[in-house]
């Protein structure tokens, strides 16, 4: 019979998956850099879980720690085994024995071996928190346990994270990811202090991640404290969601921190990148619309920006016995790309610096490298999870995740032999090393009493390149300063020779400042030491800033330094609210002036000021530069601001809502859409209710757009299961047809719900699922086929639909396109992109619904080769060139 594959989808019921033993990708079908040997030791069974985390004790042991609970766990007090594993080696590096660990610890997404004790970053008796486990008996086995640090809301892949030891064999540095409240007990006198969200206009929340709507500075962060957890410091802060950090030789600590993939495409979007973690740190991380760009003064850029990925284990090779150049780099592992980076920082100033091949700051669809960012390792079905370097100089590497298949890997380096003669430092590393330690005594982490005024040609470096990191470090130190003290350094003129200890703190010149950089330097100490006022100051305060501004006049500074200034009266703003009318209209006056600017970091800013001192052209310049500017993130930028200006004629609420209908089609990650229609209703609430219809009307006008899509009529095959398709998955591997693939995603219409980059180009389709370009990166052909065939039996949180009881009665259901006060916006055909609106008021449940989106038995009216071509196509990420085409 032929029926509509529509149709044929509903008619089948889903037939259990048989539960088939697994197996990790083979060491041989692995890519690694040369002269470099890779070994899979162990592929996990179902009972042994999906592993994330690894570390090594004192005897080259291994402990591994599955993700959540495998069979037979249990976490109360009574139960065995929370779900650890420990690896004894032999001397080949293979494993010799395989044992639990008898304690009710687990779903570690952190462990370190220091002080003869294992701690834990998991789940226990106690909940979530830090276990300390140790040997109570001399026997040589983990068997008890004490709860070091509760850490509440620190469950879940946003939660807490890694622990490593510090440099100085004391201390412990755990890093927590973006959902973690902060924890009790943390220091008043922390190095990371006296932040806030600074907004200077109302963010705009995530309208898909409302599950980050109650999250608030510090946001993801660093701690420190040390073996019993006598004292708890806030470290370093404004992090995403990195899940390792990790120190280099230098002692310096670094992460690799995540992306908000579903801001691709939208202005405030920032990629996964390397950061320098220095003490008192600021990163700038801030949730939906409020994510800080990498230029603003009091915060610190990224070392390298990687691009998409997903950032899991860490480690420096520095203990690995690799050539080096590896010895040196930072390796990083991506989940989501399936690979592990080898990342070559060099000195730079204060800091480091790497260069890699970022396309877009916008619109990014695959892996990056560059020429310091290697691709060291690479695989498919490799869900790299963790890193650590055992005492045979091996790496040893895990995989899994979210119920992939774990495995743990083995990396030697099996070259010729390097000298083992150090080489002298350059005279650029010299330089960078007096730099770092000049930074360290800002920061207070170095011994005191150096004379500091010895390093003035240090500070005309910094001034000459911006060195943020010591221009950083100077300010935070002012900030400790007693009010009236720091009020002296910021209204002293800078030309001028301050005090011994104000010069040092605010890195005033000292009279030898008259060499090439000396102006440029001394706006910088100007501009910063007003920046800290802004930061700590009064109300009070924010008269003098604004008006000692007026110092450093806009034309007579550098691109950087008018950054640095809108930057100050930004934060004055955020912080001590709206000035008096006199110092509004001058700010009107003098940054009117400057608007619209020759780039857009200048336009973001001026922008945001301007409609927030209600300047009376701001609106007519803006749409004017909406009109103007090519790329669509930086004209979403200007509407986002114009949602809150308050001066406009009806000709420009015409031009500027009809601005919306021409981005109804445009593509970007999962909230871009979204993000783009609450801007649009936030708009709207500012006009009276006459006028919304009408601008609604123009703001929803049809576009072109491409016709409805049909799924084509197929005779039914066979209702497939795991069992009938386990035995050929292998031919996935090679000898496939990719035209025969990419014609089978197409008629199954996947396109229509799933970004796929197919090949390298911009990803296309619809965004209701996820993102299918790297599934070949983290899944096996075993894994695809079973997501396919039961599409209901995992989904994640981001991609949930949801089941609505009305006041009268009926039902509706779908994927929440858009939700506000008083419209709720469904998605009910992914095919064709049907929606319903819903309203607000008249609910009265919601529930999350346990059917998926996807419908069933997707794979019944194709051919078994189909299929294998189909999952073929998948995993290739749609790369013709792909080894499982080749014949």
């Amino acid at each position: 019979m032929r029926l509509s594959l529509l149709a044929a989808l509903f008619l089948f019921p889903i037939i259990a998956l048989a539960q088939t033993p697994s197996a990790s990708t083979p060491a041989e079908e692995l890519t690694v850099a040369p002269d470099f040997k890779v070994e899979l030791l162990k592929s996990a069974t179902p009972e042994e879980g999906s592993w994330i985390c690894l570390a090594t004790d004192g005897k080259g042991r291994l402990y591994i720690s599955p993700q959540g609970k495998p069979p037979g766990t249990g976490m109360k007090k009574d139960d065995a085994w929370g779900g650890l594993w420990r690896a004894t080696l032999d001397e080949k590096g293979h494993i010799a024995q395989f044992d639990k660990v008898p304690v009710p610890i687990g779903d570690a997404m952190g462990m370190l071996w220091a002080f003869d004790s294992l701690y834990v970053s998991g789940e226990g008796p106690e909940g979530r928190g830090i276990y300390r486990l140790k040997d109570s008996k001399g026997a040589d086995v983990l068997d008890s346990w004490t709860l070091f640090k509760k850490v509440p809301g620190g469950n879940g892949e946003h939660g807490a994270h890694a622990l490593v030891l510090g440099p100085d064999g004391k201390s412990i540095y755990i890093v927590h990811g973006n959902a973690t409240p902060l924890i009790d007990g943390v220091a008043a006198d922390s190095p990371f202090r006296n932040y806030a969200e600074d907004d200077v206009l109302p963010r705009v929340k995530d309208p898909v991640a409302t599950f980050f709507d109650k999250v608030h500075s510090p946001y993801g962060c660093i701690l420190k404290t040390d073996e019993n957890g006598t004292k708890w410091e806030l470290f370093a802060a404004g992090l995403r969601n990195p899940y390792d950090i990790a120190f280099n030789a230098d002692g310096e600590l670094f992460t690799y921190d995540a992306d908000m993939e579903w801001d691709v495409g939208l202005p405030w979007y920032r990629p996964t990148r390397v950061l320098h973690l220095v003490r008192g740190g600021e990163y700038g991380f801030r949730e939906g619309s409020s994510k800080w760009p990498d230029y603003y003064a009091d915060s610190l850029p990224a070392v390298v920006n990687i691009g998409l990925g997903c950032p899991t284990g860490l480690e420096f090779g520095t203990n690995s016995n690799f050539p080096a150049r590896y010895k040196s780099a930072f390796f990083m592992l991506d989940w989501t790309f399936g690979r592990i980076l080898a990342v070559h920082l060099h000195p730079k100033g204060a800091s480091y610096t790497a260069k890699c091949d970022v396309p877009s700051p916008y619109h990014l669809t695959g892996p990056s490298k560059g020429e310091d960012v290697e691709v060291f390792l690479s695989g498919k079905g490799m869900p790299v999870s963790s890193v650590q370097f055992g005492k045979d100089g091996a790496m040893y590497f895990t995989t899994g995740g979210r119920n992939t298949q774990a495995g743990l890997y083995r990396v030697s380096y099996t070259g010729p032999a390097e000298s083992l003669e150090s080489k002298p430092l350059t005279a650029e590393e010299l330089a960078a090393k007096d730099a770092r330690s000049l930074r360290a005594e800002l920061e207070g982490t170095a011994p005191s009493g150096k004379d500091v005024f010895a390093h003035w040609q240090l500070k005309m470096h910094a001034a000459e390149d911006y060195d943020r990191f010591l221009y950083f470090a100077a300010r935070t130190r002012a900030e400790q300063l007693p009010l009236p003290q720091l009020r002296q350094l910021a209204i002293a003129d800078p030309q001028m020779p301050e005090g011994k200890d104000e010069s040092f703190l605010s890195l005033k010149s000292d009279g030898t400042g008259k060499a090439q950089n000396a102006v440029r330097m001394r706006a910088l100490d100007g501009l910063m030491s007003l920046l800290a006022l802004a930061r700590v100051g009064t109300k009070d305060d924010q008269d003098l800033v604004l008006k000692t501004l007026t110092k450093y006049p806009l034309d007579s500074l550098d691109d950087d330094l008018k950054l640095v200034k809108l930057r100050v009266i930004e934060v004055a703003l955020a912080r001590q609210g709206r000035p008096n009318s006199d110092l509004v209209q001058v700010g009107i006056e003098k940054l009117s002036r400057q608007y619209p600017a020759k780039n857009f970091p200048m336009n973001r800013e001026l922008c945001q000021l301007l409609v927030y001192l209600g300047a009376p052209d701001v609106v007519e310049k803006t749409l004017a530069l909406i009109d103007q500017t090519e790329e669509p993130a930086e004209q979403l930028w200007y509407a986002l601001c114009l949602r809150e200006a308050t001066d406009w004629t009806p000709a420009q609420r015409e031009h500027y809502f009809t601005w919306f209908s021409k981005m109804q089609n445009y593509a970007g990650g999962n909230s871009a859409k979204k993000f783009i229609l609450r801007i649009r209703d936030q708009a709207l609430e500012k006009v009276s209710e006459a006028e919304r219809p009408a601008l609604l009307a123009l703001a929803e006008k049809a576009v072109e757009k491409s016709k409805g899509f049909t799924m084509p009529a197929r005779p039914f095959v066979k209702n497939w299961t795991m069992a009938d398709l386990e035995p050929v998955l292998d031919q996935t591997n090679k000898g496939r047809d990719f035209a025969h693939g990419k014609k089978v995603f197409n008629e199954l219409l996947c396109a229509q719900c799933h970004l796929f980059a197919g090949g390298g180009g911009l990803a296309k389709g619809g965004a209701v699922g996820p993102d299918l370009t790297a599934v070949g990166s983290r899944f096996s052909a075993r894994d695809v086929i079973a997501k396919i065939i039961d599409p209901s039996k995992s989904i994640s949180d981001q991609y949930a639909s949801f089941v609505f009881t009305m006041k009268d009665g009926s039902m509706h259901s779908g994927q929440v396109a858009d939700e506000n006060h008083y419209l709720v916006t469904l998605v009910v055909d992914p095919f064709n992109g049907t929606k319903e609106n819903i309203m607000a008021g008249s609910i009265v449940k919601k529930e999350k619904s346990p059917v998926s989106l996807m419908p069933p038995g997707m794979l019944m009216t194709l051919t078994q080769d189909e299929i294998l071509d189909l999952v073929a196509y998948l995993r290739s990420g749609g790369n013709e060139q792909d080894a499982a085409f080749k014949k």
